[in-house]
């Protein structure tokens, strides 16, 4: 494990020193550098950094999974090159997809989990922000279709979930917490 380490030299010009044979060379922090990083030094350096974060096997805090099966990881790594929203390009990922979503559908009791619609996201909070960007077209049609105002709309939520405060910011709602 390589040892980071920082000079005064080096917070003038915004470079880290690592501790390690192979990357004995100041690493810019906010630019590409001059020269290539061969990829196991480039990892190596990420990784370094990385042990600085929280152990999430013991974060209990969070809706994140802290544990999976090596086979989860292996299915992951898979599908790391692929690019999800092309589904021409991969037709069979685009249907294990859809298998997931009707079946999320029917754990849940959806009317017709044959016939629902869904999308997969990166996490959490990209799936409650999709979810309360399509409560707001839902209510807006339900609005206009009234002929009632749409132009404040708001929701109320407990204070459990940071991307609500989100949510609200970037798709013009008023939360009530």
């Amino acid at each position: 494990m390589t040892v980071h380490a920082r000079s005064s030299r080096d917070a003038e010009l915004d470079d880290d020193l690592y501790a390690s044979a192979e990357l004995s060379a100041p690493v810019p922090r906010f630019r590409f550098p001059d020269s290539e990083i061969p990829a196991r030094e480039a990892a190596a350096l990420v990784s370094d950094e990385l042990v600085l974060d929280g152990n999430s096997r013991l974060n209990l805090a969070t809706f994140c999974t802290t544990w999976v099966e090596p086979e989860v990881t292996e299915i992951l790594a898979r599908c790391f090159d692929k690019n999800m929203v092309d589904k021409d390009e991969y037709p069979q990922t685009a249907e294990i997809e859809e298998r997931c979503v009707r079946m999320l559908a029917h754990l849940w009791h959806a009317p017709d989990a044959s016939d629902s619609i869904g999308t997969s996201t990166t996490g959490s909070s990209e799936a409650a922000m999709l979810g309360g960007l399509a409560a707001k077209w839902r209510w807006r049609k339900a609005r206009e279709a009234a002929g009632l105002d749409t132009a404040r709309p708001n929701f109320v939520c407990g204070s459990v979930q940071i991307c609500w405060e989100k949510f609200a910011r970037y798709f013009d709602v008023e939360i009530r917490q």
